[in-house]
């Protein structure tokens, strides 16, 4: 048990720390900035100065999913102490982390998706923070950082 979770160190440092951390800031973005938030989820920003409100509301709703997630990977992280908790959670989630780096590669095709160099940090918390994260999650599942501690199990 690392950090006031049933995780060990560093997948307990990642997921109950740093990840709500980001999805803090990824909030603060969408809803402080929804129009700079919109534009710049692809290399070359709009050079349109008009966001559309759906796009707007979108913004604002991605905000919204960020704070929940947070919030739910400090629950099933930090304050379970259930490893079905956990890592049913830690699952969940590297299935979704797959959906977000897919909802780029459908937008931006093979031609601006491989381009790496052309990212900007937006497009490297898109793709290159939700892989990341999908590793270390599949890694923390399969022990390769310990076992998730299992003498909480049935409480």
């Amino acid at each position: 048990m690392a950090l006031g979770t049933i995780l060990p160190f560093w997948p307990a440092l990642l997921f109950t720390y740093l990840e709500p951390l980001a999805l803090i800031m990824g909030w603060n973005a969408a809803w402080n900035s929804p129009s700079e938030f919109v534009s710049r989820q692809t290399p070359s920003p709009s050079l349109s100065t008009t966001v559309p409100d759906g796009a707007l509301i979108l913004s604002y709703t991605i905000g919204n999913v960020f704070i929940l997630l947070g919030a739910l990977a400090i629950v099933c992280t930090a304050i379970t102490r259930d490893p079905r908790v956990a890592k049913s959670y830690l699952l969940v989630v590297s299935i979704a982390d797959l959906g977000h780096i897919y909802a780029s590669y459908k937008i931006l095709g093979p031609s601006v998706f491989w381009k790496f160099n052309d990212y900007n940090d937006m497009m490297w918390g898109n793709i290159g923070v939700s892989a990341f994260l999908h590793i270390n999650r599949i890694a923390t599942l399969l022990g390769v950082f310990g076992q998730l501690d299992e003498q909480h199990r049935g409480v």
